[in-house]
């Protein structure tokens, strides 16, 4: 008979493999997602194994991998040639707005010969389901597994997380009978993700307050991104030489996932339309830091006076995303003819960074709403090039 490995949600089963043909999902869990627990039956002092993390958190990770609505649509609107069930006559908007709503808890594995119509969905998409795949059953784990037929187990789990019922369900990797039983070593089975991102910055400070703001306010995802190594000094200091580098990857073809961030002002700002002109590939991203409304009307000083100006595209560097006192301002330093503005700096920005820098862990009194939406346009553009990949390859 063998044994069984499988990826599950709550108690509906995902995926499943035997034996030594044991599927990875490796990507989804990180070191602390390791559960164990003695199994007091038996002479194998060897703990049970698993790993299980809750579906919210591991839909971030499947997007980063490029699991996205989008990706599932492809999915499901191209089925496999493979199959030989019939298409199901529903759309994959028909499928979202019963998926939106499924709670998985309520998935019943038992046979029923009489349809319970409205569990799932309503009654003309449960006949359908029946009368295409002559099912008899209410909508329960048969007819919820015809809907998700045309899903790859991670899109299955990504349209699932749409639904709130599921959010806090976990989602478990049970390998440990196929280890227990000796088809498969117990180190061909890890966790964390050889898929990342490298995030390129201006300058050292960006990258060390981006790789603690993914400390502090990512942690589930952290794994997927990695920074230039800095112990040798930093090789990429000001917009010129990171626009160089860019131009420098577009023309060797790298084959790395890469995001470039520029600072949200001047300087940035001229880089990064240089970047735009270069049709960079689609593994190499350039973005600068989002313009933010908190910034329309930031206090200023000149050679003449103070006043509220917007320092979006003029004077956001990355320590303007931190969590700044109410007398924060902003110099104006040198006039750039060629963009016709001025080029402005943080007064004091350093002393901002090192309290930020300083935190060993999230400090409930410190404001990162602006750190948080810095991550989320850095984030997305991950998504988008891992999206991008993964509907060429369809």
């Amino acid at each position: 008979m063998g044994t069984y490995a499988g990826l599950s949600l709550g108690r509906l089963e995902v995926a499943c493999s035997k034996n030594e043909n044991l599927l990875s999902f490796s990507d989804l869990y990180q070191e602390h997602d390791l559960k164990s627990k003695p199994i007091n039956d038996s002479d194998d002092e060897r703990p049970e194994e698993w790993y299980e993390q809750s579906l919210v958190l591991v839909k971030d990770r499947l997007e980063l991998l490029g699991y996205t609505l989008e990706y599932a649509k492809q999915e499901f609107e191209n089925p496999s040639p493979f199959t030989d069930d019939e298409p199901l006559q529903v759309s994959f908007e028909e499928t979202m707005g019963i998926l939106e709503k499924a709670d998985v808890n309520r998935v019943d594995n038992e046979f029923s010969e009489n349809p319970i119509p409205g569990i799932f969905s309503p009654d003309h998409i449960q006949k359908e389901i029946r009368s295409t795949r002559d099912l008899r059953f209410s909508f329960n784990h048969w007819d919820l597994d015809a809907l998700l037929e045309n899903f790859s187990p991670y899109s299955q789990l990504r349209v699932l997380a749409e639904s709130p019922c599921n959010s806090d369900l976990p989602v478990i990797w049970d390998f440990d009978g196929v280890v227990r039983n000796g088809w498969v070593e117990r180190d061909r089975v890890t966790h964390g993700t050889n898929r990342k991102f490298l995030i390129v910055t201006e300058g050292s400070s960006d990258s060390k307050i981006l790789r603690k703001a993914f400390d502090l306010l990512k942690p589930h995802i952290k794994d997927y991104f990695y920074f230039v190594d800095m112990h040798e000094g930093y090789p990429f200091t000001g917009t010129g030489n990171l626009f160089n580098f860019v131009k420098g990857l577009r023309s060797i073809n790298i084959k790395n996932d890469v995001v470039v961030v520029f600072d949200n002002d001047a300087e940035g700002v001229l880089a990064l339309n240089r970047c735009k002109k270069l049709e960079l590939p689609m593994n190499l991203k350039a973005v600068k830091l989002p313009d933010l409304e908190e910034f329309k009307n930031f206090p200023t000083i000149g050679p003449c006076s103070q006043e509220l100006s917007d320092i979006n595209g003029k004077a956001a560097s990355i320590e303007c995303y931190l969590d700044l006192e109410e007398s924060a301002m902003v110099r104006w330093t040198n006039y750039r003819e060629n963009i016709d503005c001025y080029h402005g700096s943080l007064i004091a920005k350093d002393n901002y960074k090192k309290i930020f820098l300083n935190q060993e862990s999230k400090d409930h009194e410190y404001d990162y709403s602006k750190l948080e939406r810095t991550l989320d346009t850095i984030i997305s553009e991950c998504v988008a090039i891992r999206s991008a990949e993964n509907m060429s390859k369809m």
